[in-house]
């Protein structure tokens, strides 16, 4: 049986007029198979229909002012998380390029005072090497520091976030799963300290035997002193990445805590 396209746009019309009204009647009829609607009746077998008050959302009205607010609001936020988290992103890419930088610098540095002859200048040179591997590690030690408050700065205002939007609302499976991807990443920023601690120690290690193995003369008393001045170096540098790990498993305990 055919619908004609004007009738059933005489349909909504008139759901649509007469939704002010609790409801409405219109009569429904058929002739020569083709269904036709009226607001009179329009045959001997036309059947009576109530067309009851459409949903203003369903005819594309305008949403309440207060729904309509809260929509806006959480669409406001959904995107102010993406952003956030691009950002924090970024700041943690940063620290990663200091990180390896101040690595490669100081490992070049290191070299260097190794390479240095046992005579006194090689002696001054060596020392004058291992300060500026001190400096180069409190360096990149301020640059790091930044990019971690920004990120500090970013993951609060995310955390009032989440508590505003919906993103509290989700089911627990969704909870589950992102406590326990929170937990495997807390495991792996520890592996890595536990690896740090271990370099850290070697480091130290190969520089206590080499002060270790030098008789006591005017030019290997500079070499301890570059030696010492070596080993702060190098404690500094790894107490920034580790430092750099630990930030990581404060956020996400903090985040595992709100879950």
């Amino acid at each position: 049986m055919k619908l004609r396209f004007f009738t059933l746009f005489t349909l909504v019309f008139l759901g649509v007029t007469l939704s002010k009204a609790a409801n409405a009647a219109i009569y429904q009829c058929e002739k020569n198979g083709i269904v036709e609607f009226s607001q009179q009746p329009c045959g001997k077998d036309a059947k009576l229909i109530t067309v009851k008050e459409q949903n203003p959302t369903l005819l594309g009205s305008p949403k309440p002012v207060s729904e309509s607010s809260d929509v806006t609001a959480e669409i406001d936020n959904y995107i102010r998380l993406k952003q956030i988290d691009a950002k924090i992103a970024e700041h943690n890419n940063k620290i990663d390029s200091y990180s390896e930088r101040m690595n490669n610098e100081i490992a070049a540095l290191s070299s260097q005072a190794d390479a240095q002859l046992h005579n006194l200048v090689g002696a001054k040179k060596e020392a004058a090497i291992a300060k500026q591997m001190s400096a180069v590690s409190e360096r990149y030690n301020l640059l790091i520091n930044n990019e971690q408050r920004n990120i500090d700065r970013l993951s609060t205002e995310k955390s009032q976030l989440v508590l505003q939007s919906n993103e509290t609302e989700k089911n627990e499976i969704d909870h589950f799963i992102r406590s326990e991807q929170i937990k495997r990443e807390i495991a792996e920023h520890k592996d890595k300290i536990d690896r740090y601690h271990v370099e850290l120690n070697q480091q130290i290690k190969r520089l206590e035997q080499q002060a270790s193995t030098r008789p006591t003369n005017l030019v290997d008393a500079s070499s301890d002193q570059a030696l010492s001045d070596k080993m702060s170096a190098v404690t500094s540098k790894f107490n920034t990445l580790i430092a750099v790990e630990q930030r990581q498993i404060d956020r996400l305990n903090n985040e595992l805590t709100q879950h």
